[in-house]
This record gives structure tokens, sequence and C-alpha cells, in this order.
């Protein structure tokens, strides 16, 4: 068996197999181990280069980390660490958990990180959880391209291993539209059960941890993302029916509930009325639009208390707006450290989250300006006061910006967003060229047009400004133009930055935009699927409690966890019996019938030359995803069917 993994020989394997070779009596951390030691001795120095991981795990020893584990173990640390940086997950080859059986699934990994291609689609193939297997796959090639030299000599290694990671993501993307074909209801649970093989990973999990747009923006997961959006409310729930529950509370009872989803509960029940108030109040939903009224509510009291209330200490006391500003600020402070303190979220990714930042930033602040404002002597207030005024707008309009992200839920207004957010791009490098530009026209113009002057700051601003402004054709009265008029040369100088900056530049910065907004808008639906998953679950976690009310929410919070309350989630569940053998069918049927469809040519694998049958044509592929979309809608409603008659069969 040794011989054949290491010839990456999948006919002898699957002969080994076959045969009546038991995997778990084969397979253990030593011969793991072994495998991996035998497969890194006996590559060529070109093959080591691509190994990747392993260089990496060589480093790591090099370098005295993870001193007294085995290689496994710093493996396991660098799948978790560095393969996978936004995510908290445990090591998948703990030393202290060395009892884990292994399976498929670890030589899957050890055919990926020693690149036995043919083997890692053989044990594809043999696995059990072909979704999350692929998409780790996808982000194990991608990781192994963007780490070698990106020169003439690895231009075919990086290409085939980036062709790798297209063909495994194509190949989780075809699964799940498979199982969404076969049964709607059911694939949203496989997206969400957590993977016992992939430590307690979701699918879900794994498709924002490869950052996979398109797979996001299927009808599959949009789907989950609803049920998970709404909570234990109808998904088809009208927009306005939530919003009039959020003016007028008591409305809620009168909203459509889900039954019992509990996987241990064989029969539904109607929810009660304390049951319903807990649903609707737990629901993201519920909470973005208490949220989102709350943060509106706080820039008008905030712009009020900024209009007619800030004045020094010594003519008017704190107002009743400041003081709530403070209370309010501050515990919006407090959620932000309980979201930096959560285990679930790596420090690194909250920090890497610029709306995170901007929210210590007006926490820190509003509170150092208040601070500041009460410790003031009279004699600096006089004079100096306008500084407080002046923190006090900057926070105001931090808190306006922040409310830009609130719009990615939105499918209209997200997709702007994501315009906006790229354009600044744009505009960065317009910036830095038109920066060389004008202080090459400022400098040169100034020493043709002044030459005895002294040096001053006023002189760095004229450098400076006169560019700018006349980039935006505002001709100023400048101080040399009051003499004798300017030489000819000079004259030629300004045309030539007119044509440079005003016209081509210009020109240059609206172009792209304007492709910008088109690559944006041909792919809007996309954007907006994606970017919504981190919204949803960051309102999935956020506790109840609009504006001060949230304070409740905190504690309550806190009072679980010193209760030692196991946290659950919508994106994370665990199943059982019946339900977990359906689910576990679902995912097997979807697999054999992608497989026999790349073998009749159906399917078309784009990253890999691999199974890739000719190309028929853009209007027939498409023409084939809307009748796979068709299908599964008529599965869909004929399980509705099915289910309804069950329930109306006793009764007659």
């Amino acid at each position: 068996m040794d011989g054949a993994l290491l010839s990456d020989d999948p006919d002898a394997v699957q002969k080994e197999l076959d045969g009546g070779l038991q995997l778990s009596e084969y397979l253990n951390r030593g011969t793991l181990q072994h495998l991996y030691n035998k497969a890194f001795e006996d590559a060529t120095h070109k093959q080591q280069e691509t190994y990747v991981f392993n260089n990496l795990v060589k480093k790591c020893l090099d370098q005295g980390m993870y001193e007294g584990h085995t290689v496994l173990h710093v493996l396991g640390e660098v799948i978790s660490q560095d393969l996978i940086q936004d995510y908290e997950i445990p090591n998948m080859y703990d030393d202290d958990k060395s009892d884990r059986p292994l399976g498929f699934h670890d030589l899957f990994i050890w055919a990926i990180a020693t690149g036995r291609v043919k083997l890692t689609r053989l044990f594809w193939n043999l696995g059990s959880d072909q979704i999350v297997s692929g998409l780790v796959a996808s982000m194990m090639f991608k990781f192994a391209a963007e780490h070698l030299p990106n020169d003439i000599y690895h231009a075919d290694q990086r290409s085939d291993l980036f062709n790798l990671s297209e063909e495994y993501k194509q190949l989780a993307f075809l699964v799940i539209k498979e199982c969404y074909r076969l049964d709607k209801k059911e694939t949203s649970d496989v997206l969400v059960k957590q993977r016992e093989d992939w430590v307690h990973i979701a699918p879900l999990d794994a498709i924002d941890m490869a950052e996979d747009m398109d797979v996001m923006s299927h009808a599959a997961c949009q789907f989950t993302l609803n049920n998970i959006w709404t909570g234990r409310m109808a998904s088809h729930t009208p927009t306005w029916k939530l919003m009039a529950a959020t003016v007028c509370p008591p409305l809620l009872f009168f909203l459509e509930y889900v039954g019992d989803e509990d996987p241990a509960h064989e029969h539904e029940h109607e929810p009660s009325l304390w049951d319903k108030v807990k649903f609707y109040f737990t629901a993201p939903v519920t909470k973005f639009m208490y949220s989102v009224v709350s943060h509106v509510l706080l820039i008008l009291i905030f712009s009020y208390m900024v209009l007619f209330e800030v004045r020094p200490l010594s003519k008017r006391p704190v107002g009743w707006a400041e003081g709530l500003m403070v209370f309010w600020i501050a515990i919006l402070g407090l959620e932000e450290l309980r979201e930096m303190l959560d285990k679930r979220v790596l420090l690194q990714t909250w920090i890497s989250n610029v709306w995170n930042i901007l929210d210590v930033i007006i926490v820190g602040l509003f509170q150092i300006s208040f601070v500041v404002r009460l410790c003031l002597d009279r004699d600096f207030e006089k004079q100096n006061f306008q500084i407080i005024r002046i923190l006090y707008c900057l926070t105001l309009i931090f808190l306006c910006v922040r409310m830009i992200p609130m719009f990615y839920l939105n499918k209209n207004m997200g997709p702007k967003i994501v315009m906006i957010q790229k354009m600044v791009g744009d505009v960065v490098f317009f910036l830095s060229v038109l920066l060389v530009v004008a202080v090459c026209y400022g400098v040169t113009r100034l020493a043709l047009t002044a030459p005895k002057n002294e040096f001053m700051p006023s002189i760095v601003e004229k450098v400076f400004l006169i560019p700018y402004w006349q980039l935006h054709e505002q001709m100023l009265d400048l101080e040399e133009g009051k003499g004798p008029e300017l030489p000819w040369y000079v004259d030629f100088l300004e045309a030539g930055y007119m044509l440079l900056v005003a016209v081509m530049l210009v020109e240059l910065q609206v172009g792209l935009f304007e492709h910008t907004i088109e690559r944006v808008q041909e792919r809007a639906e996309v954007y907006w699927s994606y970017y919504r998953y981190d919204m949803i679950q960051e309102y999935q976690d956020r506790p109840l409690g609009p504006g001060p009310f949230l304070l409740f929410g905190l504690l309550w919070k806190v009072w679980e966890v010193f209760r030692g309350v196991p946290t659950s989630s919508p994106f994370r569940r665990t199943f059982s019996g019946k339900v977990e053998k359906h689910l576990q069918e679902l995912e097997t049927k979807a697999v054999s019938n992608v497989q026999m469809k790349l073998e009749k040519g159906v399917y078309k694998l784009n990253g890999s030359t691999e199974h890739s049958p000719p190309d028929t044509g853009g209007k027939l592929g498409s023409l084939r995803e809307r009748m796979t979309s068709m299908e599964g809608e008529m599965e869909a409603i004929k399980s509705l069917i099915q289910n309804y008659s069950k329930k109306k069969t006793p009764q007659q």
C-alpha cells in the first residue's frame, strides 16, 4: 500500500482497497507521518519547491516553534493558522488528541501536500464530505500557488496549481447544485451540518473561508441564508410586516412562524405566545431593523447635542443629550470589547475589519473629547473651546459613515457600496500620479515666476494649491500675476499641465470609474450575496436590545458565560438519527450524479484539461443552468405537496 501511495497510482490503491485492506487497520499517526517523511525524502529539488506546506513546517521547526511536537502537529498548526486565517479552528493533528481515528480525508490532505494529484481525486471520491473537502483542496492548491516564486521559472507550476484549485472548487459547487436539485430543504441542512472529520466546520463556513463568491451566490446558499436571516419566522414574510412589527411590537403575534425544527423532535407543534416573542426578537432581521432605527436616533440626538448643547461649562452645564450620548456610546464600546474577546473570532480577523476599527475610533474619540471637556479650566475654555466642537463634529461624521455597511443587506444598495469601495482604489492611483505631476509643475512654475522668494511655510502651500485649483479650472488671482505679465514659457508650461492633467488624467480617471462600475454591475448579485453572509452572521451573534437597551443583552451574554450555557449557531448544526442518515444519503447521491454527469459531458470542469468535454457554447450552458434550477424547484414543490398530503390524511 505504501508503494502505491508514494507512486501516485490510484489504480493500485483501489486494488488494495478492493482486495480487503481495512483503512482503519492500516492508517494511524505513525503510518501517516512515515508517508509524509518518505514523500519529502524521495522528492526532487523541483518537487520540493512545490511542497509549500512541508517548507512551512520545516521553517517552523528551524525557528524552534512547537518544540517537542510531532511533524503532524506542526502541519495541523500551519493549516489552521496560515491556510485558514480568519477562523478559529482547532488543530486537526493535535498531539493531545493522537487517538483520533484517521480516514480518507487525512490521505486526501497528504496527497495535496505532497503533490499526488491523481490520488487527490481518488480520495475525494472515496471520502464522505465532498463539499468541504473540495473547498479545502481549492484553498490548499491556491495557497501553494500563491507561495511559489512569481517568476517565469515557476509559471507553469503556479498555473497548474491554480487550475487544480479551480477544479476542486467547481467540484464542490457541482455537488451543492446537485443536492439542491434533488432536495431544496435538505440541502439547506447539508450546508450547515458540522463535519466531524473536518474539525466540526460546516460547508457554509468552508465557502466563506475559501472566499468563493460564485458558490455563495448560488440559490442553495441564499436559501439557507434566508432561513437564518428570518430565524424561526417564515422566510417568505414580507418586509413591510416585519417593519410594522418593529414599530408596533404586538403585531409580532400575527406573523407566521415555522414549527419545531429540532431534529430530536419528530412532531411539530404550534409555537406559544412566549415562543413567538422569543423567535421574533432573536431573529437577525429583527436585530438589524432595531439596530438601524437606533443608529438613526443616535445620529439625530448627537446632531442636536452638537448644535444646541455644546457650550463651555461656565455658561451651560452638560445637557440631557450629551449625558445620554456618554451612556449610549459607552455601551457600544462594551459591545466592541465583547466582539474582540469572542473566542470564535481571531483577534487579527477582528482588527482586519475596517468597520471595527471605525467603531473603536468613534468610542475613543467621543469619550476622550468628553473627558477633556470636563477637565478644561475656564481660561482654556474661552480661547480653545472650538477644539471640543471639532472633535465632536468628527465623531458625528464617523457615526454617519458607520451607517454604510448597513446598506450591504439591500440588494440594490449593496453593490453600490462595493463600487464606492473599489473606486477608492482608483482615486488613490489618480492622486499618486497627480501628486507627481503637481509637484513637478508647481515647483517649476514657482521657480520661474518668483525666483527671489525666501523659504516660508506658505511657499509649500503654493506649490500644491496652485496646481490643485488649476485642475478645477479655478484660476487664482496670484500674487505674482499682479506684476508684469508672465513669461511666454510659463504660459506654455501651464498649457501643457492643463492638457496633461485636466484632459488626459481626468478622462483616465473617469474611464477607470466607468470600468469599475461596469465590472461590479455585471456581478452585482454575486457581490450582494457574498457580503450579506458576514452581515447576517454579525447580527446573529449580536446581543438583544436596541440602543442603550443593548446593555441588558450584554449582561445576559455574560450570565450565559458564567453559567456555562453551550452556545449554538444556525450556521453550524448537528443532526442525528434518520435526519443524519437522509442528509448523508443525499450528499452521496449528489456526488454519484456529479461523477456520472462529468463522464457524460453534462458538466464541465473549466479549471483543468482533465474530465473536460468539448465546449458546447455559452447559450447551451445557460439553458442547462436554467433547466437544473427548474428541476430543483419542481422537486421542492413535489416535496411540499407530499408533506401537505400526509398532514391532511389523518384528519380525513
